[in-house]
């Protein structure tokens, strides 16, 4: 495959268009196409994307899909979970195309993606704050139906409480979003207090000018019938990591009026908080059901007698080899990919750390063994120096038995999740296992605890 010399490292445009070849077959290419923070598009990336559905235990997107087009007119609701870089984003985005494509006489599916990361404030977040991301993203992505339904709700219910909390609001409702939704950003804590008081006095006007802007939107052609709408909420699980309180709040207490409106909901969860003893209620609360996007099973349950597990690493290394041709750029060819894939853990956005890593070691291929060691070195070191020591032997005990011990304090369950420390694998079973990081492994302070 072939790529337009113009297309070459433009940020903005989808991984697969960045390099001159796919797989790469220059060490420029091979950085560019391992870029591990961009999820790929659904429709120009295909030649990049492995199906990996099998060695996670089915189509677990697949499902929330075909429950939406059989829901009929009721709305549902789905968490979708897993560890940061199991590639969450872009099994998200291929749903998103998935639901948008005709099927049999059902009505067509409209979804709308808001990237919560993009959009909010990723260390303060609050309801009031997705409701006002939700009527910008209709601007962007329905305008003509934002122009016909938000425009009047906003002038007659909205404009007039806002004005006294914001200084020189627009008097144009995308303008006035862009300004409103800029504070909530960017502003101090006591301005955006101010301003989320004010968004909660019109909270019902707020939902019901999308649940109208919803019904407008399923209308429009070729539709005959008011088709179903998908708000699809990304990125959530990232927001406010560091605040624990804040997280649970969102989610515990106040995420709740989300179900009012009339649309299917498609939400990240933090993985740590499906399994918190403060979030087992998400389902009691809202229904619905939480899908986990778990690691590539690249290892086997010490139960099963531990090792390797050659599905889930074939599965990695494919996957690697549609960025990378490994034949042409590394000096154990195949086998460098096999050791990046079992170094990674079955993360994916690890994986590619150090492919990009080795990578960068060279002026010119072949890419070495000790280079690979090196760039996994990196990955090493980051977690030797975040690792806190009073959490081994936990980490040890996590090793040997697949599972956190029944004490585990939630804290330090909650840190061994967010941070990778401990990666959750699930290939079908209908019980999550766990394993300690092979680079963690592989650090001093885990090495010489005893």
């Amino acid at each position: 495959m072939t790529i337009p010399h113009e297309a070459r490292t433009v940020r903005g445009l989808s991984v697969s268009k960045r390099a001159t070849t796919v797989p790469a077959t220059n060490l420029a290419d091979a950085v560019r196409l391992c870029d591990p923070f961009t999820p790929l598009d659904p429709r120009e990336d295909e030649v990049l994307h492995e199906d990996l559905s099998i060695i996670r235990g089915g189509d677990r997107l697949g499902k929330i899909v075909r429950n939406i087009r059989r829901a009929g007119g009721t709305p549902t609701l789905h968490f979708v979970s897993g560890h940061l870089g199991s590639g969450k984003t872009t099994e998200l985005l291929r749903m998103k195309q998935n639901l948008g494509k005709a099927h049999g006489d059902d009505p067509l599916i409209t979804t709308l993606f808001l990237d919560a990361d993009a959009m909010l404030d990723r260390n303060d977040v609050d309801l009031e704050d997705i409701l006002v991301a939700l009527w910008g993203l209709v601007y962007e992505q329905a305008p003509a139906a934002a122009a016909q339904i938000l425009a009047p709700v906003w002038k007659h219910q909205i404009a007039g409480i806002l004005s006294n909390a914001i200084v020189n609001l627009p008097d144009k409702v995308p303008e006035a979003l862009a300004k409103l939704l800029g504070d909530i950003r960017f502003q101090g804590l006591e301005q955006k207090q101010k301003i989320r008081t004010a968004l909660g006095s019109i909270s019902l006007a707020l939902i019901e000018g999308l649940n109208a802007a919803f019904q407008a939107i399923g209308q429009q052609p070729p539709n005959d019938a008011a088709g179903p709408v998908v708000v699809l909420i990304d990125n959530l699980e990232k927001l406010s990591q560091g605040q624990r309180t804040g997280v649970e709040r969102l989610y515990l207490e106040r995420m709740g009026v989300l179900k009012n409106l009339e649309a299917h909901l498609v939400i990240t969860v933090p993985l740590y908080l499906c399994y918190a003893a403060s979030g087992a209620s998400l389902i009691g609360l809202y229904g619905g059901e939480i899908v986990v996007v778990p690691m590539i099973e690249v290892r086997k349950r010490m139960a099963e007698g531990g090792g390797g597990n050659p599905a889930g690493v074939a599965a990695m290394t494919h996957l690697l080899g549609r960025r990378v041709s490994f034949d042409r750029l590394f000096e154990d060819k195949k086998e460098a990919a096999v050791r990046i894939a079992e170094h990674s853990g079955g993360c994916i956005r690890h994986a590619l750390r150090i492919v990009g890593g080795a990578v960068n070691e060279h002026d010119a291929p072949p890419v070495s063994a000790a280079s690979v060691e090196r760039a996994a070195g990196t990955v090493q070191a980051d977690f030797e120096r975040a690792l806190p020591e009073k959490y081994v032997p936990v980490l040890k005990q996590i090793a040997r038995d697949n599972r956190f011990p029944d004490d585990c304090d939630e804290q330090v369950k909650r840190d061994l999740l967010l941070n990778l420390f401990v990666l959750e694998y699930q290939n079908g079973k209908p019980d999550p296992w766990y394993a300690v990081h092979p680079l963690v492994e592989r650090c001093r302070k885990y090495r010489e605890h005893a």
